[in-house]
């Protein structure tokens, strides 16, 4: 016998109207009948390196 899902389609979607609503930018979505998870991008991801206009110096080497 299969195990029916506790959350619903609408639900679901409802839940992402109002993230998406409020600004946050959703990266990641997962859904399975144990659990409903949904990553947000500039929350849950470490922050990202600029990027430099130039390329890097070259390190020194001790002679």
């Amino acid at each position: 016998m299969t195990r029916r899902a506790t959350v619903t389609e609408t639900e679901l979607k409802r839940a992402l109207k109002v993230a998406t609503s409020c600004g946050l930018i959703i990266s990641e979505l997962e859904m399975t009948t144990d659990k409903v998870r949904i990553k947000f991008g500039p929350i849950d991801e470490p922050e990202l390196q600029a990027e430099t206009t130039g390329p890097l110096a070259w390190p020194e080497l001790d002679d």
